[in-house]
């Protein structure tokens, strides 16, 4: 089964959204000055000023889908800290500290020792 990688992406769907605009100025800076210089009668390079444009539009809808989901995320974490507070809270620190093997536990299982 493939990962669904737009889920874990989201670092670089942000970075993308800010470094592909420069990117994008770039590319088709280059290729406006490569155009004049071997055939300034005929634009080609508003083709790839367009292809840019789209990829740097998808860059910001993927951004904006991130920044939408952290949002929900956020709010939802919000809305359960408020709904069951510290309490809560404290039930969930005694649980991970119960369930978390002592230094000694793993020590003694890496050293093939009984645990006990």
């Amino acid at each position: 089964m493939k990962p669904m990688r737009w889920i874990l992406s989201p670092v670089r769907d942000l970075s993308r959204a800010v470094l592909l605009p420069f990117k994008a100025l770039f590319v088709v800076g280059l290729c406006l000055v490569i155009n004049l210089a071997t055939s300034p009668h005929h634009w080609w390079f508003q083709w790839v000023a367009l292809g840019m444009g789209v990829a740097v539009l998808l860059a910001w809808g993927r951004a904006a889908r991130t920044l939408i989901s952290l949002a929900i995320v956020a709010y939802v974490g919000r809305w359960v800290y408020r709904r069951y507070g510290e309490s809560a809270r404290r039930q969930f620190d005694d649980w991970v500290a119960r369930t978390q093997p002592a230094q000694a536990q793993v020590l003694s299982v890496l050293r093939g020792a009984p645990g006990r």
